[in-house]
């Protein structure tokens, strides 16, 4: 019954390291999408759609995205529209008219990303990662208190206390 207060720190070391393995895999992601959209552009929102999305509770959504413009490096006039997507429409970046820094793959010109959109990613996936750190450190430390007052190893200081 007492190996039950071992729980808890395993529980957050198991988390601990589930969270480190998605943050790596994220960052790694996030690595290969900056390599492949080495081109840089402004662009301008030329228009908007709608696409039907599943979203987290597998329910369908009308969600909404831009349809941007802008010239590459090479001089190629693109029109494309953007991956990410927003319930509201008024949220579409460029929406009010302003242009947006976006990053583009020189290979397929038509697959972008914004650059705010990235700007999210990359906070996202360090941030996930120092959690993920936290918990392992905050697990290995509550299970090693926790399997050493278990094993006594404590009795001798606090007998020592009590005298």
């Amino acid at each position: 019954m007492d190996a039950l207060f071992l729980l808890p720190g395993g529980i957050c070391l198991l988390l601990g390291i589930i969270f480190l393995l998605v943050s790596r895999k994220g960052q790694a992601g996030q690595e290969i999408t900056d390599r492949l959209l080495a081109g840089e552009a402004w662009g301008r929102l030329t228009g908007t759609g709608q696409r039907e999305e599943e979203d987290f509770d597998n329910i369908m959504r009308t969600m909404n995205f831009g349809i941007y413009e802008y010239d590459t490096a090479d001089g190629q006039h693109i029109s494309s529209a953007s991956r990410a997507s927003y319930t509201n429409l008024k949220d579409i970046p460029g929406i009010q008219g302003d242009m947006v820094k976006l990053h583009y793959d020189p290979e397929h010109p038509a697959a972008f990303s914004l650059q705010e959109e990235q700007v999210f990613s990359r906070s996202f996936w360090p941030a996930f990662r120092k959690t993920g750190i936290r918990l392992t450190v905050i697990g290995v430390i509550v299970t090693a208190v926790t399997a050493a007052a278990l094993l006594g190893l404590f009795n001798p200081l606090i007998d020592g206390l009590l005298d």
